[in-house]
């Protein structure tokens, strides 16, 4: 999770500067996942055929060049997570939340494919978006959904964290409502597919990786 945080870096600041026309989102990275119809794909990279336009899809498909390293990185933190989780305890649905890092980080590597072929359609200012727009949502909720119930699988193994840790009972059960809390904001994300609840769930989701990450370094085991 360390190293993920260089190509979270770069892509932020590929795009910082460029004057994407971001409408509701926090970030053009985060809008470009979302968009619905061609109208809000070229609001997004703008409606005119420009040198600017074309610097701005450029710098898109940069980010999510870095955006396959890090999703191999926050796939492989997640998938060992979960194996170390299942090697604690035998829960077995940490068995399924091996499965569903794997799901989450291969559906983002299709995700960022149907991104970059919408930036050379724009490009080449052709038609016939639909088809990916189609996709990019398909595989967009898929890696959402499957991070979401990654965590919200979380829940159990925190509400019994004092079986398995000499932390306290209290910590477990605050972790474990939170884990809870951040899968009710991603489906609430996904009913209502508005961009208000679409940067609450990015923001859930940042929040829970980065306290799965402190748990992962201070977590010791329980010896008696």
């Amino acid at each position: 999770m360390l190293l993920a945080l260089w190509p979270m870096r770069m892509m932020q600041t590929t795009i910082d500067g460029a004057g994407f026309e971001t409408r509701g989102f926090k970030s053009a990275v985060l809008q470009a996942e979302f968009p619905v119809t061609e109208k809000q794909v070229y609001d997004l990279y703008g409606a005119e055929y420009t040198g600017a336009r074309a610097e701005r899809t450029e710098k898109m498909r940069l980010a999510h060049r870095y955006d396959t390293l890090f999703l191999c990185l926050y796939g492989l933190f997640l998938l060992t997570f979960a194996f170390q989780g299942f090697r604690l305890t035998r829960l077995w649905h940490f068995m399924l939340m091996m499965l569903l890092a794997v799901a989450a980080a291969a559906a983002d590597v299709v995700e960022n494919g149907a991104i970059i072929a919408i930036t050379q359609v724009v490009d080449e200012q052709g038609a016939g978006l639909s088809g990916w727009l189609n996709r990019l949502a398909f595989f967009t909720w898929m890696k959402w959904l499957s991070l979401a119930l990654y965590f919200g699988m979380l829940t159990r193994f925190f509400w019994q964290l004092a079986t398995w840790s000499a932390w306290p009972a209290w910590l477990g059960k605050v972790l474990g409502w939170a884990c809870l809390a951040g899968c009710a904001v991603s489906f609430g994300a996904f009913i209502t597919r508005s961009a208000v609840w679409e940067n609450r769930m990015a923001l859930a989701v940042t929040l829970m990786f980065g306290g799965l990450f402190l748990f992962s370094l201070l977590f010791r085991r329980k010896t008696a």
